[in-house]
């Protein structure tokens, strides 16, 4: 069966700075695909080249049979017209870090804006199909509000129902949790999962080990623009291969910052001598830290609003001076039960 996404030697470069130096990249129709490794490797590169955010420097990218661009003669890349980019842009949602939804439309109109300026929906049409997404996101009570009432996961999950009202074929997800508190990620990787489970071609770029372990089919593991390592998620992150998978992990695993590599390899060296055991269940291993770091911050947060809520207590059995000393002031800004996260 031809893959859904075809990328081969994928090529990019920022003047002299090679971003991505000879990507393949196959993914069939309802696979999921997690791209992982360290900041600067050119993970949100690739997805941006894939539907012509970023305009490769070489390589060919097809999608759903279509052709995006492809090396003609003399190396000199090619492009599809405008028109036929425009046409395969609508099969291809993304989704980013940064929510970039209109901060003067609400959920809604956020929504619907697409389908009807660019697919001509009927507007009625349009807002039934926004509510059934808004809906299947947990948000069909946020339609009339505008972003800046919304937390960040929920301006998140507004985005990802704003990138399936297009109906796309395949689904582009950008480190979609990084911009997030750890609390409300929960609620953007549950929305993911149940879209895989489903059936939605899925391209994940994440830092999410334990959500890239449970949900993808494939993981790719890129390092200084080139693919170190990919296979089954269970293989990759469970048993890779490649030393420098391996050092990433542990990295990762320990929440250790990624250390710089020499030319020479000692560091590389070092840190495989280094290489802690990766037990029975590796997996296992990846989903306790992913949770222990979300329980300890759950605690942490717990014992905040406790704090606060005997702060407040006090201040209420201040004299009448005191009170009236806060009243005339700048009152402290404090957000709704639901928004203004």
């Amino acid at each position: 069966m031809a893959a859904l996404v075809n990328v081969k030697g994928l090529r990019k470069s920022f003047g002299d700075l090679e971003i991505l130096n000879g990507i393949d990249l196959d993914v069939e129709a309802g696979e999921v695909v997690s791209i992982i490794g360290p900041s600067g490797s050119g993970k949100t590169t690739i997805l941006r080249c894939i539907n012509l955010l970023e305009r490769p420097d070489g390589g060919r990218i097809e999608v759903d049979g279509q052709v995006l661009c492809d090396d003609g003669p003399g190396g000199r890349i090619k492009f599809a017209s405008k028109g036929e980019i425009r046409k395969i842009r609508e099969e291809v949602g993304m989704v980013f870090q940064r929510f970039n939804l209109f901060p003067h439309m609400t959920a809604l109109e956020n929504v619907i804006e697409a389908p009807i300026a660019v697919k001509g929906m009927d507007k009625a049409a349009a807002k039934t199909r926004a509510l059934e997404l808004l809906d299947s996101v947990g948000l069909s009570h946020r339609a009339d509000h505008y972003p800046l009432q919304m937390s960040g996961g929920q301006q998140q999950r507004v985005a990802i129902a704003r990138a399936l009202a297009m109906d796309p074929r395949v689904m582009l997800f950008d480190e979609v949790t990084s911009a997030v508190d750890p609390e409300l990620a929960g609620e953007i990787l549950l929305v993911m999962k149940h879209l895989a489970e489903q059936g939605m071609t899925m391209i994940v770029v994440t830092h999410e080990m334990g959500f890239a372990a449970d949900v993808s089919d494939r993981v790719l593991f890129i390092d200084h623009g080139r693919v170190v390592e990919e296979g089954a998620a269970r293989q990759v992150l469970g048993a890779p291969r490649e030393e420098r998978t391996r050092a990433f992990l542990k990295a990762v695993l320990e929440r250790a910052p990624m250390a710089e590599e020499d030319e020479d390899d000692d560091l590389v060296d070092d840190r495989a001598a280094d290489e802690p055991s990766w037990g029975a269940d590796p997996l296992a291993a990846v989903k306790s830290s992913e949770a222990e770091t979300v329980a300890r911050l759950q605690s942490e947060v717990e014992e905040l609003r406790r704090r606060l809520a005997e702060t407040e207590g006090t201040s209420g059995d201040t004299s009448a001076g005191g009170s009236a000393g806060l009243s005339e002031g700048r009152q402290p800004d404090r957000a709704g039960p639901e928004g203004g996260r």
